[in-house]
């Protein structure tokens, strides 16, 4: 009798595992974004399309409901104390959760899909407090991506339910920022005064940044060359990982003893920047631009920082906004 219940129970999963084989096999399901070619959208944005689904199967198929839900979703790299010493985890925590309204047609209760393709339609938006989608390659500490899961809940208990999930890229628009002029300034002791000038401390990835350089030099020290490096900081739970992004001296002040240098300059920010963003407590990335003057003799040189705001490019809209 036991070796008959055991059998009943074997038979009873393998049917089961057949069913879920059987409907991921013969099934597909695509995410559509209305009058939109990609997955990129921007915070605050209304966001509508449609869910096909597929069914290559004979049959109808039998479904209860269809939930849908945005995911955002942060991996951080985690060190952890053990007694062969700090070992580095990848940790993953849902830091948002947001229903998608999914309107089968035409159905009350549970319904059935015939052979074929079915499309329905969803819309949700976007919070305005969400942190953007990130992921510096070149700092493996922390990563924010977005995803929507559909869930076909099945009607028989013995079928496993079909979820499909569709990545988003989530941006953040620049006119959530202000802009700020900035000056800031040093002197060097043997009296040489590097002051530097934005008129805009902030930047749009693609394009260039702008600044002035203005050099008081009254003793005529050698001036050798002047260096810029922009740093990216990446920010997660107190731990903090830099990269530079751009690095090189600037042009023309080579090998000078001008008492007076004032030139204007522009680096090139590549389009692939991550923007600057500060999610919480816990996450942020931002940047500084290092300037260093290097001048004859030793403990001469000018070293001066300043923070640097990285925006993706501002939404078309129908009003006629000035650009910022």
């Amino acid at each position: 009798m036991k070796n008959h219940s055991r059998y009943c129970r074997y038979f009873l999963l393998i049917f089961i595992l057949l069913n879920k084989n059987l409907v991921a096999s013969q099934s597909n399901i695509e995410c559509r974004f209305d009058e939109q070619d990609d997955n990129i959208f921007w915070i605050g944005e209304t966001i509508t399309g449609f869910v096909d689904f597929i069914n290559k199967d004979n049959t109808d198929l039998k479904l209860e409901r269809i939930d849908g839900e945005l995911i955002g979703e942060v991996v951080a790299q985690v060190v952890e104390e053990t007694d062969a010493g700090d070992i580095e985890t990848e940790v993953k925590e849902i830091i948002f959760n947001q229903k998608v309204l999914v309107h089968p047609r035409n159905t009350k209760g549970s319904f059935s899909v015939r052979r074929g393709k079915q499309s329905w339609p969803f819309h949700f938006q976007l919070n305005e407090d969400l942190p953007p989608s990130f992921e510096q390659k070149k700092i493996s500490l922390v990563k924010i991506h977005y995803y929507i899961r559909f869930s076909f809940i099945r009607s028989e208990w013995y079928k496993f339910n079909i979820d499909k999930t569709c990545s988003m890229i989530v941006k953040q628009p620049g006119r959530l920022l202000s802009l700020t002029k900035l000056k800031t300034e040093k002197t060097s002791r043997n009296g040489v005064r590097l002051r530097v000038t934005f008129d805009k401390n902030v930047v749009i990835t693609g394009n260039d940044l702008s600044f002035n350089v203005d050099l008081i030099n009254p003793k005529g020290a050698l001036i050798r060359y002047v260096s810029i490096v922009l740093t990216e900081y990446v920010e997660c739970n107190s731990r903090v990982k830099t990269f530079n992004i751009i690095k090189q001296d600037l042009d023309y002040i080579k090998s000078l003893k001008h008492k007076h240098i004032d030139r204007n300059f522009q680096i090139p920010i590549p389009s692939t920047t991550p923007v600057t963003f500060k999610f919480g407590d816990s996450i942020a990335n931002y940047y500084k631009l290092h300037f260093e003057v290097h001048l004859r003799g030793m403990f001469t040189n000018i070293k001066l920082e300043v923070p640097i705001i990285v925006m993706d490019l501002i939404p078309k809209t129908n009003d006629n906004e000035d650009d910022q």
